[in-house]
């Protein structure tokens, strides 16, 4: 005994969590407060978290006890050895010194790959996986941590290829996220042009002023005359069945598809697809969109358009879509997670793969350009919680040339 358990606990504080903790500090000189916290995890500045507050702790509560808890139970020496240099370049820290009673594995270092390009990449990083299947390690023991979205499409294409089971944590597929499905909707539509559920889904987008009544009507007119949607609203746009503004919209609808479609045979299709998002508006959508959202979305539309390259054109293109698309998220087999690395803060894995350490991706430009050092010290932290991820056997790529498209 002697000391009174704390009256108030807390986990990692964000700024009103900071103002609660001094505020009861204020009103009563006696409070036994705890706080837990990782200096060295703080990843969430984007969302308004503040490393500050817990670097300022002992200055907001003057006399408290810092207990420094340095024993790690997950990783080897190798391992621990590697993020605590790393991190000890930052200066926004209050420092600490891990250490682990693990034995360490014949092969334990940390590797670090070179690769050309991220196919080159991806195509390492499968073996790898698949020469630790051999010695019977599983998958769900394994996992591939990006820094940024756009980097799973090329893991993704690999495994449906290699048919090697993933599920990915933390949001969808790449070819399911938002921007992408409305990017295939219009692909879709120029390259078949009978595909309704693609015309559904990017008429109004972005908005202009086609409400429901309208699409309900251009379903019906389709309906009657037994033709696609697309059709229908081309013959509408001419009729004098719509109010003037809604038939304005569908005729420049119908003219910017006519126009694609003509285009289909003699543009290369990743240049018509890069007019298409240019044309409908869909790109600079985004890029006016103020969301912290959005600058990711525009790297996944540069990811799929780059991708595309590897396919004679557009058809053939959306035909390995679809066989991607089929293949099942393996939520409850043996499967390899792949994830961003904020998504990995608190998840261990006996196996990790680090791709895509290269200036300007990790650390990421945009991190750099916007935070400046915070921003750097962010990143570093960033990498940090990705090499700590690790139990055993880490492996770092890097590739000569990272091509993001545009």
């Amino acid at each position: 005994g002697g000391t009174a358990p704390p009256s108030v606990a807390s986990g990692d504080i964000s700024p009103p969590r900071g103002e609660i903790g001094r505020s009861s500090a204020e009103a009563r000189a006696t409070v036994n407060i705890c706080c837990v916290g990782d200096d060295d995890q703080s990843i969430y500045g984007w969302r308004g978290a503040e490393v500050d507050n817990i670097l300022r702790f002992d200055k907001d509560f003057p006399g408290a006890t810092i207990i420094r808890l340095e024993r790690n139970y997950r990783s080897t020496a190798h391992i621990l050895g590697a993020a605590s240099h790393l991190i000890a370049h930052n200066e926004g820290r209050f420092g600490k010194t891990l250490f682990t009673d693990h034995d360490e594995p014949e092969d334990g270092k940390v590797h670090v790959h070179a690769a050309w390009d991220s196919e080159e990449e991806a195509r390492a990083v499968g073996e790898t996986i698949e020469t630790y299947q051999r010695q019977k390690h599983n998958l769900n023991d394994m996992a591939i941590l990006v820094r940024a979205s756009f980097q799973m499409r090329e893991f993704e294409d690999r495994f449906v290829t290699l048919g090697l089971n993933y599920r990915v944590i933390g949001g969808p597929r790449f070819y399911e996220r938002m921007e992408i499905r409305d990017a295939l909707a219009f692909f879709r539509v120029v390259a078949q042009g009978a595909d309704d559920l693609a015309f559904e889904r990017i008429v109004n987008v972005p908005k202009r002023g086609l409400g429901e009544a309208t699409i309900r009507q251009i379903h019906d007119t389709a309906r009657a005359l037994r033709i696609p949607m697309l059709e229908a609203a081309a013959k509408l746009a001419e009729s004098d069945e719509l109010k003037p503004k809604p038939r304005a919209a569908l005729r420049e609808v119908a003219a910017n598809f006519e126009r694609w479609q003509k285009a289909l045979e003699t543009t290369p299709h990743t240049e018509l697809a890069e007019t298409i998002l240019e044309e409908s508006g869909y790109t600079d959508m985004w890029k006016n969109d103020r969301s912290v959202e959005a600058p990711g979305r525009l790297e996944n539309l540069k990811e799929l358009i780059r991708s595309m390259e590897e396919y004679e054109s557009l058809r053939s293109f959306l035909e390995h879509v679809a066989l991607v698309m089929d293949a099942e998220q393996n939520a409850g087999l043996d499967a390899v997670s792949i994830m961003t690395l904020h998504s990995a803060k608190g998840l261990e894995f006996e196996t990790v793969f680090l791709p895509g350490w290269e200036e300007g991706l990790f650390p990421h430009q945009r991190a750099l350009d916007e935070g400046g050092r915070s921003g750097l010290e962010e990143e570093r932290r960033l990498a940090y919680v990705g090499l700590t991820r690790a139990k055993k056997n880490l492996h770092l790529w890097f590739v000569s040339n990272r091509r993001i498209h545009g």
